[in-house]
């Protein structure tokens, strides 16, 4: 009785009476599932629950092969209904470990609610089935008696492995689950195996997996093309597929085989002879002979093939077997050979050898009787980019020559050697590296190479400058050589460098704000504004006329307007300034311009020019005249002027007519600026006629008689009466406003005036106060008929006997 019977027997009364109503769920599986198993004689596939009353009685079986009658233990083994899984039963486990013993594949369970799962635990073995194809005795095991041992009147193309198991003929073998398999095939002589037929298609000659489910292998194993190589003389080696293997000593393959190849002691076949193979038909393999030493220390080299059609090419061959069943014999007949050396000087140079230029080695071994040609280029260039030009073999010879291989050479050896001269090697460098200079007319971006013979002379041509970009460039120093930037370099020895080396120079950019603030001087200067690299400027700004330094803007701090910057790279450089109020020197004059008083006189229109003498241009109304324009104001003796208008560096104002002559002091007043004085002298007279500019000449301001302009388009003419329009010429005799238009009539003037034109004195028709102008006048006279026509008429106003500018008079 098993234990969970044993403590349902003997349970407590009570509880006994109590299961009598109590029902029992219990799920009976196996692990891994598959396998077959009853309950209550029931055969189940698969998990299956049951409701049981409690302490009801129930049989399990898992089910087993029936036993083999030579096996003393049969093993608890079911093999699945397709025969190709085996399950073998290791015991029953339940969820309260309560089974006991469970090793038996035959439980009887008494329901017990505690009790809910049941299952066999299993080991699984896939089934390999290895086909062999061929018919066989089945009467003979399948596994391999002794190794390699075919029995006696039985066909076997080859022996397997499967594991450490050996096997000859078809059989199934069963493998545990996730095992790791290997396979591996011996043909026997005579035969080749082509690989392996799986279920999944593989057809690796050594082939591993991992056992997942039931396989069908099937090695390939085919009738082989028996080839046998011997050598001429005999003994020599081949190279078989790019192994080194000895041939047979005596050469006839008739004859006994005395050396054989060694033979893996595993398999037991018959050993195989030394160059004997068995290839697969249609089959390719590589055939090379060797130069060799034999054991007389005879050296051979390869002379020809003979013997089979299979043979494809000379001294190295592609042989193709063939599918017929007779043995093929192949012969390689070696000739003896002679050491021959060619060698070059200096060493490494190419020659070329029977039209192949660059051989791997200079070294060769040829046969006798054999004809060779042995070339020298005549220029040519070594690894390291040298050139070299062929001067002379040692024996003598043409460079290209040819070579037969007599006795001596066998006996003796062959050797030549190829004499070259090499040019000499000038590198052109720079400092930076990189840029373009020229040698011999030609483009070189350093460094470059150039190879010459001793003696010759190159021409080298470096930039004096050159540009990167706008604000920086190199400048040239000086070759290596200290030749000029364009010279000729004489090439003397194997190797030099020639060296064009540069300098950095980078531009120093100033300004102001506003543009005319202030005036640059450079500690050391600049023509050009560059500078050499880390060059330290001392840089000052001195204010000009009109304005005060603030403080330094862009790559220079401060409110001193000294300053240093090394020049390490492009700068830059702002003098910020303010603008103040300024007069120039003698900067109160006339308004026509320059005359030859530099006085002004009372009454008459003067400019003041300056800086930042008003913020703008602003132009006054015209009758009367302001005291105010744009917030300026001019004053001479707290007397306030009359102005025409204002500007940053011009002011036009009217002189007090009442003012009498002396020097003066003149103050500007420009709101939100500070006062700015200036000194001018006042004169009863200081004449001045009124200018303007057509195209490049400058003419005087007259009017015809009609009032229009006189103008290049519409010149005077001899005969004609024309007003010329002036200030400066004195008081008038009649009551003038300043800054007011005359009256009609207007008042004449009070002092005599004087015409010169063209060296003629003449006397006016009329001079006095301008009508429509405020402190101008207006002098008419009449221009004589025997004045030259054609060119402008010079004319001079002379008041008082003070002369005013001379103007130019447009005449027809």
């Amino acid at each position: 009785m098993n234990r969970l019977a044993f403590l349902a027997f003997f349970s407590l009364t009570g509880w006994c009476l109590q299961a009598q109503s109590t029902l029992s769920n219990v799920t009976i599986s196996t692990d891994p599932s598959g396998a077959r198993f009853t309950v209550d004689a029931q055969t189940y596939f698969g998990p299956a629950t049951f409701v049981w009353p409690a302490g009801s009685k129930h049989t399990l079986v898992f089910l087993t092969d029936p036993a083999d009658p030579t096996q003393a233990t049969p093993p608890k083994v079911q093999t699945s209904l397709q025969f190709d899984v085996q399950y073998t039963f290791s015991g029953w486990q339940d969820n309260a470990s309560l089974i006991t013993p469970s090793s038996d594949p035959i439980q009887i369970i008494t329901a017990d609610p505690h009790v809910t799962t049941i299952t066999a635990k299993l080991t699984v073995a896939y089934k390999i089935t290895l086909n062999y194809f061929a018919s066989q005795d089945p009467t003979l095991p399948p596994t391999c008696g002794a190794p390699g041992a075919i029995p006696a009147g039985q066909f076997r193309p080859g022996i397997v492995f499967v594991g450490s198991a050996c096997f000859w003929a078809s059989a199934n073998i069963f493998v545990p689950a996730n095992s790791n398999v290997v396979l591996n095939a011996f043909p026997y002589p005579g035969f080749v195996f082509l690989g392996w037929t799986t279920n999944f298609s593989s057809s690796d000659y050594l082939l591993s997996f991992k056992l997942n489910g039931p396989m069908i292998i099937s090695p390939r194993f085919t009738p082989a093309k028996h080839v046998q190589f011997v050598t001429s003389p005999p003994g020599l080696s081949l190279l078989i597929d790019r192994t080194t293997t000895p041939t047979r000593q005596n050469g006839d393959v008739n004859a006994p085989c005395l050396e054989t190849q060694p033979i893996a002691p595993q398999t037991g076949f018959p050993p195989v002879c030394w160059g004997d193979f068995d290839f697969a038909p249609g089959s390719t393999h590589l055939i090379n002979s060797i130069t060799q030493l034999d054991t007389s220390g005879i050296l051979w080299t390869y002379d020809s093939w003979s013997g089979s059609s299979g043979l494809k090419g000379v001294g190295q061959s592609n042989y193709v077997a063939d599918t017929t069943p007779s043995t093929d014999v192949v012969t390689v007949k070696f000739v003896r050979g002679a050491q021959v050396s060619f060698l070059t000087n200096p060493t490494g140079l190419n020659l070329t050898v029977d039209g192949r230029p660059n051989n791997p080695s200079l070294n060769f071994v040829w046969g006798l009787g054999t004809t060779h040609t042995i070339s020298a280029p005549a220029n040519q260039t070594d690894k390291n980019g040298r050139q070299y030009t062929f001067k002379s073999w040692s024996n003598g010879g043409a460079a290209s020559q040819t070579f037969t291989v007599d006795q001596s050479a066998v006996d003796n050896g062959y050797r030549i050697s190829a004499a070259y001269s090499v040019l000499s090697r000038v590198i052109v460098a720079s400092s930076p590296s990189g840029l373009s200079v020229q040698v011999d007319g030609k483009p070189c971006f350093t460094p470059c190479t150039i190879d010459r013979a001793n003696g010759t002379q190159v021409r080298v041509t470096a930039p004096t400058t050159i540009a990167l970009g706008d604000s920086a460039r190199m400048d040239l120093l000086s070759w290596s050589d200290g030749g000029a930037s364009d010279h000729t370099y004489t090439v003397n020895g194997d190797y030099a460098i020639i060296s064009a080396n540069y300098r950095s120079s980078y531009r120093l950019s100033a300004a102001s704000d506003p543009g005319n603030g202030v005036a640059f001087q450079f500690d050391p200067p600049s023509p050009d504004m560059f500078y050499p690299q880390d060059q330290p400027v001392n840089i000052t700004a001195t204010p000009n006329a009109g304005f005060k330094f603030r403080r330094w803007g862009g790559d220079l701090a401060g409110t001193y307007p000294t300053g240093t910057l090394t020049m390490s790279s492009p700068h830059s450089i702002m003098a910020l300034t303010d603008r103040v109020p300024y007069i120039a020197p003698a900067g109160v004059r006339n308004a026509v311009g320059d005359t030859p008083s530099s006085a002004v006189a009372a009454g008459s229109i003067v400019s003041i020019f300056g800086q930042s003498l008003a913020p703008i241009l602003e132009v006054g109304r015209v009758n009367p005249l302001p005291q105010t324009i744009a917030g300026v104001t001019v004053t001479v003796n707290d007397r306030i002027l009359l102005l025409l208008f204002v500007s940053p560096q011009q002011i036009n104002a009217q002189i007090p007519s009442d003012l009498p002559p002396g020097n003066y002091t003149m103050q500007v007043h420009s709101q939100g600026q500070p006062d700015v004085a200036a000194n001018f002298s006042v004169v009863r007279n200081a004449p001045g006629l009124f200018t303007q500019t057509v195209g490049s000449q400058t003419y005087v301001i007259a009017f015809h008689a009609d009032g229009s302009q006189v103008t290049p388009d519409s010149p005077a003419a001899a005969g004609e009466t024309v007003s010329l329009l002036g200030t400066g010429f004195g008081p008038y005799n009649g009551f003038l406003i300043d800054g007011f238009f005359p009256p009609d009539p207007p008042p004449a003037l009070a002092d005599q005036v004087s015409i010169s034109a063209a060296d003629q004195n003449l006397v006016p028709v009329w001079a006095g106060a301008a009508p429509g102008y405020s402190g101008a006048a207006l002098v008419t006279f009449t221009i004589p008929d025997n004045m030259p026509s054609g060119a402008p008429l010079p004319v001079t106003i002379s008041v008082n006997g003070a002369a005013s500018n001379k103007v130019m008079l447009p005449l027809s």
